[in-house]
């Protein structure tokens, strides 16, 4: 267990949606110059499948600063983005894809999401398949992180009714919790073994054999992986969860779901929403899709590994100790992007 971080966390990732004006505080615009450069870079990979577009291809100085800027935010300033101006006025759903992933490129690595494989994710109901993961589904999702240091969401529809998104920072329900419940920090930092949802290399156990912590305190920087995996891993194995854990565990989803905490919104068609995940959590209301196929809800996700990234214990890469990426060997092509 690494040492329980005991001072006020202060810097922008900290941050607060009463404190930031909400999801207008997150928002970065693209500016004519930008979607210009855009427009040359789509013109240039026509003839590419979305995925197949490589950094080189996305090159251009205006979509260079930009992509420099939000970088920094994500990585050493608030946390997360979320950038708008492309729209379905300008761009087509195929255009969506090329411009998601290709401003990707600027960020790191886009890698594989699940064991099928997929590196551009597409969230949406999806009715007729049987093991459905959560976020293929209507139903509410609640705070969460995921397995990548970026993570990022891109509307393409909404839905006919519901579906906000929400976001909080985790450093700041740390902040909470050590003002008001300080006796609750260290069984998060203890953690316990976590489910690995099928998501795991054949031989290798379904639970983690060691404890995995919610909050880790590596070079003075505190980072977090949250969810129900632990939740689930008792329920297999048939064992209650230690009872200080499971109250820190409720505490920490009651503080993350403040309304003064959490920033609640709806992300727009053409929206891109990307994030830090060891310091930002999200989750995501029910929903409603509609007869028509312009009123079912549907976004694009990436899941995205950079260099020289924020240091965390190795056990907060619940499958089998190493990134899910590696679950499925990455293409020469993109490994060179």
């Amino acid at each position: 267990m690494t040492e329980v971080y005991r001072k006020r966390i202060e810097h922008p990732s900290a941050w607060k949606s009463s404190e930031i004006g909400g999801k207008e505080g997150l928002v970065y615009r693209l500016k004519p110059e930008h979607l210009d450069a855009i427009d040359e870079a789509l013109a240039k990979t026509r003839s590419l499948k979305p995925q197949e577009v490589r950094r080189r291809q996305f090159d251009h100085p205006a979509v260079n600063a930009f992509m420099t800027e939000v970088r920094d935010i994500i990585m050493k300033g608030r946390g997360v983005a979320i950038l708008n101006g492309v729209t379905h006025d300008r761009y087509s759903e195929e255009d969506f894809e090329r411009i998601y992933w290709g401003l990707g490129t600027h960020l790191g690595i886009g890698v594989v999401q699940s064991a099928w494989g997929d590196r551009l994710g597409h969230v949406r109901h999806e009715p007729n398949q049987t093991n459905v993961r959560a976020y293929r589904s209507t139903m509410e999702l609640a705070p969460h992180t995921d397995q990548t240091e970026i993570v990022g969401l891109m509307c393409v529809r909404k839905a006919k009714e519901g579906g906000l998104s929400q976001l909080a920072s985790s450093l700041a329900v740390h902040n909470e919790i050590l003002a008001t419940r300080p006796d609750l920090l260290e069984p998060l930092y203890r953690g316990y073994p976590s489910y690995r949802r099928g998501e795991h290399q054949p031989g290798e156990p379904a639970i983690t054999p060691y404890d995995v912590p919610i909050f880790c305190s590596v070079n003075g920087l505190v980072s977090c992986r949250y969810g129900n995996a632990q939740r689930v891993a008792a329920e297999k194995l048939g064992v209650e969860l230690p009872k200080k854990f499971d109250e820190a565990l409720t505490y920490f989803g009651q503080v993350a779901t403040r309304p003064d905490i959490q920033c609640q919104f709806m992300i727009e068609p053409g929206e891109m929403a990307l994030w830090n995940n060891f310091t930002t959590l999200h989750a995501r209301a029910e929903f409603k899709d509609g007869e028509k196929p312009e009123e079912k809800r549907h976004l694009l996700r990436l899941w995205v590994e950079v260099a020289n990234g924020r240091p965390a214990v190795p056990e907060m890469d619940t499958c089998v100790g190493k990134p899910l990426s590696k679950m499925g060997k990455l293409s020469e092509e993109v490994e060179a992007a």
